[in-house]
């Protein structure tokens, strides 16, 4: 047999996945290793799937989605991203990834560059290399809110760099950009002639600050938006994304839908205009636990005298792990294995994160707060065997 496509096999599967499965060994397991809201999806969005099912058509929509929906995105963004587009500068996609990925399809060339930050998600990456196009990282600066460092993104910049992506708010460090870093990511793309691909999947999800969403000063067409109904209705399953671009650009990024997934579920997309047109008071109290789970994880940490990252946004948390000998994953295996709790290793989200491990806020106040302690208690442990071996090794010396 001929061997598989190269370029899908050299790459590597995400660590948190690796650290999902593992943890599946243990019926007790914490899980604060996932971006899964735990919350129900709300019922009227249920309801409006299950009408659809019943009573609507359930066949093929257009390529670029359901045109009810696409007007249905209009509406919000025009209420919560001051955007005010028309429905042909929408598409909508099987999620907020599939929407990177298509943008990253007709915007980059085999051999293109694209900048991505680093503390970053994973399938940013992964994505980039399955198109072969080239990664070209950027730090983003822990001293400054994982604000990216524009002076090092100016020497990444070559003849072959096309775009540029930026997360905010953040996962993996829950940093909701300023208007200031905002404007300032818009000017180094048109300074650069580089298209700017913004993923918005957390808009919702700001506990201090405001998001704002850069296309709203774009004249020219070079911004991509991207949002999705998952993690601000806790429809993660539904799988129902959408971008905004320039007609240009969405009707790119409509060809590559039919030979990719046709379109997005039907009664899925049913749901979603419910979602986006319908009460918004379960926006804010999910908001309102995740805040609330941000404070409770932030004190226990510190009580147990971790370091950790502050997000003002999304639902994640950085523990920094420097203390101790080991890279991330081999950490949070020790950790799984030890304490029966799972976290995403840094490594999956960049070199600079791999003395960090994330923590999801997807889990209980009463979880967060005991899957800390186990993670101090573990780190303490590692971190004094480590100094024990160290000083055995120089008095043998």
């Amino acid at each position: 047999m001929k061997a598989l496509s190269r370029t899908v096999c050299g790459i590597e599967r995400s660590p948190i996945r690796t650290m999902l499965d593992s943890a599946a060994r243990f019926p007790d397991a914490i899980h604060l290793e996932i971006g899964q809201p735990d919350f129900p999806t709300p019922s009227h969005i249920i309801e409006a799937a299950v009408h659809a099912a019943r009573h609507e058509y359930t066949g093929y929509t257009a390529n670029a989605g359901m045109k009810e929906l696409r007007e249905a995105a209009t509406v919000k963004l025009a209420r919560e991203n001051a955007m005010h587009v028309s429905p042909e500068e929408v598409i909508v996609t099987i999620g907020a990834m599939e929407a990177v990925f298509a943008s990253m399809a007709v915007l980059l060339d085999p051999g293109d560059e694209v900048l991505l930050p680093d503390p970053g998600y994973g399938n940013f990456t992964m994505a980039a290399g399955i198109l072969n196009a080239t990664c070209r990282v950027y730090p983003t600066l822990a001293d400054q809110d994982f604000a990216p460092d524009f002076d090092v993104l100016e020497t990444l910049v070559g003849p072959r760099t096309k775009a540029m992506l930026i997360n905010s708010p953040s996962n993996p460090t829950g940093a909701v950009y300023s208007e200031a870093v905002l404007r300032r990511c818009l000017e180094f793309c048109q300074r650069h002639d580089l298209y700017l691909i913004a993923d918005e999947t957390y808009d919702r999800l700001v506990f201090e600050g405001e998001h704002i969403s850069p296309a709203r000063w774009d004249t020219e067409g070079r911004v991509v938006s991207i949002f999705t109904t998952s993690k601000t209705y806790s429809m993660t399953g539904w799988r129902v994304g959408y971008a905004v671009a320039s007609r240009e650009i969405v009707a790119a990024m409509t060809k590559i839908q039919e030979p990719i997934v046709s379109c997005v579920n039907t009664v899925a997309q049913h749901a979603a205009i419910a979602a986006l047109l319908g009460p918004q008071d379960c926006v804010a109290e999910m908001r309102g636990h995740y805040r609330r789970r941000r404070d409770v994880a932030v004190a226990e940490a510190r009580a147990g005298g971790l370091a950790v990252s502050y997000p003002h946004g999304a639902f994640y948390m950085l523990v920094d792990i420097s203390g101790q000998p080991d890279d991330s994953l081999t950490f949070s295996r020790g950790l799984l294995e030890a304490e029966h709790v799972a976290v995403g290793p840094g490594c999956s989200f960049g070199s600079l994160c791999d003395h960090y491990v994330r923590l999801s806020l997807c889990a209980s106040e009463t979880v967060l707060s005991e899957g800390i302690r186990r993670l101090a208690r573990h780190l303490s442990a590692v971190s004094a065997q480590s100094r024990v071996i160290t000083v055995s090794q120089t008095q043998s010396v």
